[in-house]
């Protein structure tokens, strides 16, 4: 067993830095990309009519989502006329400073979904490659997927239309099948693509040490149980040059620096484990750890109960200072993607909380510089929690 493996240089940064080493001497931390996700998403029409202003915000570039459609699990062809504006409007963009920009799309099938329907696969296939293709019009890093089920629960054996004749070991082997097939969809239309997902296996992470059968027993037992084997095969269906980003939306919730660390060893090296053995080597060299950075979380922003929440008995100036800690420690540690989630502000209305885009860019500046953050944020979130909730 290797003691490390490729990209585990942060992680042997933080014991370094806790040495006392200077970071500055540790590795090159310049490179890491910002980029913004959330319910202010924004459409090519959107990025055509503020883009001025939009390049002013502390990001190298946004997911955003084409305006005629962005889930390729509905299981009816969509019509590629609904995508020549989007694809007009991408044509004309140049960007100066965006030029990390995400397609939105999603895996979310309607009621009546059936893996084992290779009408509706056929379907699924083609919206994966036009979606692509549009977006292609227009500067492209790669492709934002979200597996979350908004309609039909996807990754939930007890709910599939055919689980009272197909075990889960044949549902398995068929998620492993298309993901496969749709990693192959994507890269009909972009070669090498880079394919950003909020999580990976790494959301079964608990289940690296269980073996098989018990941890196929356990994945039986869970809403997302499906989904491991899908990633498994878009690994698989992947060419040598494509790259996967696991998002850690579970760093959402993250409080100190420790657990930035331990969560890029998670990533990096317990999640292996839950990769068939002949893939590994696959994970090592195109699997990347990306962190995620929650703005409602530290700004008092979380809804419903906002006061059950550690930031709602924080100033202003001590949820900035929270934030830039978040943001120092998920570009340190990731190896080049973070992204930066809200859902109740909008960056391009310019309605934000007081001191998030000036704890951004101090974040920013202290990791190009190769400085330290230059404060502990562990007593104030102690203190924070001990006092009392202020009057509604």
């Amino acid at each position: 067993m290797r003691l490390f493996v490729k990209g585990a240089l942060p992680f042997l940064a933080a014991v370094l830095v806790a040495a006392g080493a200077p970071a500055a001497d540790l590795a090159d931390l310049r490179g890491k990309k910002l980029i913004e996700y959330g319910w202010d998403v924004p459409s090519p029409a959107q990025l055509q009519a503020g883009q001025k202003s939009m390049e002013q915000r502390p990001f190298e570039g946004v997911v955003y989502r084409l305006n005629g459609g962005y889930n390729a699990f509905v299981t009816k062809p969509l019509a590629p006329a609904a995508f020549a504006e989007d694809q007009r409007i991408l044509k004309s963009l140049r960007f100066e400073r965006f030029n990390e920009n995400f397609v939105l799309i999603w895996g979310s099938p309607p009621a009546g979904w059936d893996w084992f329907d290779d009408a509706q696969w056929k379907a699924v296939e083609g919206n994966a490659r036009l979606l692509v293709r549009a977006a292609r019009s227009g500067p492209l890093a790669g492709i934002c997927f979200d597996p979350e089920p908004y309609d039909f629960d996807l990754w939930n054996y007890a709910k599939q239309p055919r689980a009272a004749s197909r075990s889960f070991a044949d549902y398995r082997a068929q998620v492993r099948k298309r993901g496969a097939q749709l990693m192959r969809a994507f890269e009909k239309s972009l070669p090498a693509a880079v394919i950003l997902t909020f999580f990976h296996v790494s959301l079964m992470g608990d289940l690296a040490d269980v073996p098989e059968p018990e941890r196929g027993k356990r994945l039986q037992e869970r809403s997302w149980g499906l989904m491991p084997d899908f990633f498994v095969g878009m690994l698989e269906g992947a060419s040598p040059g494509a790259r996967f980003v696991d998002g850690n939306e579970m760093a959402y919730y993250t409080t100190t620096r420790e657990q930035y660390f331990r969560a890029y060893h998670a990533i990096r090296s317990r999640a292996r484990l839950l990769i068939p053995p002949e893939l590994r080597t696959r994970y090592d060299r195109q699997v990347q750890v990306g962190m995620a950075l929650y703005v409602d979380q530290n700004f008092a922003l979380r809804q419903p109960d906002p006061e059950s929440y550690t930031s709602y008995r924080m100033t202003p100036d001590e949820r900035a200072r929270w934030f830039e800690h978040n943001i120092y420690w998920a570009l340190y540690t990731t190896d080049k993607y973070v992204w930066c989630y809200s859902e109740r502000m909008n960056w391009w209305k310019n309605e934000t909380p007081p001191g998030l885009e000036d704890a951004i860019v101090s974040a920013r500046r202290k990791i190009s510089a190769g400085a330290p953050l230059g404060f502990d944020i562990e007593p104030l979130l102690k203190e924070a929690t001990a006092r009392p909730q202020p009057p509604k």
